[in-house]
């Protein structure tokens, strides 16, 4: 019976590295890209259905009057060109919350819950003044960050359950 030894044989290139390991390596980074960039996509969906939450409330917040106490005239427009605005700002920000998701992974909701905040920042302090309303909109009346506050609640917590509903166990 003829037996013969087979050895693995390890390929060294120039500077005497195992090609094997320095593969591995790549791939193991290739894959790392690759988690990442689904995480952003499935976080950018996660953002446009937290978006759509906060139409949803504040439809659910003009039926039961809440808005008509706080001075608001009506609820976020549904027809065409008005409704893609904040779902694409929510789908942006779902963005962001993808950057960090893997690290929040252990205390998402909670994360997400907060994560609310980081809009509402920008909200308050750069685009309502840019666009008039001053500072936290308070030229549109006293309770008009209120208001916001409220409507724009559910965003983050709804983009958290998305996000974990379409990743499943691990990010």
């Amino acid at each position: 019976m003829n037996t013969t030894s087979v050895s693995q044989e390890v390929r060294t290139d120039e500077r005497g590295t195992d090609k094997r390991a320095r593969e591995a390596s790549m791939t193991e980074q290739e894959s790392n890209a690759t988690a990442l960039g689904q995480r952003l996509a499935i976080c950018f969906a996660a953002g446009v259905i937290g978006a759509v939450a906060v139409v949803i409330c504040s439809y659910l917040l003009f039926g039961l009057g809440i808005s008509g106490a706080l001075g608001i005239k009506g609820p976020i427009p549904l027809k065409s060109p008005d409704i893609y605005k904040p779902l694409f700002w929510g789908g942006l920000w779902g963005l962001l919350f993808g950057a960090f998701i893997k690290t929040a992974w252990k205390r998402l909701y909670l994360v997400g819950f907060l994560y609310y905040l980081a809009p509402m920042a920008a909200l308050f302090l750069f685009f309502l003044p840019k666009s008039g309303a001053g500072f936290f909109g308070l030229q549109m009346g006293p309770m008009f960050p209120v208001y916001l506050l409220l409507v724009n609640l559910p965003f983050g917590i709804v983009t958290a359950l998305s996000a974990k509903g379409i990743i499943g166990r691990h990010p």
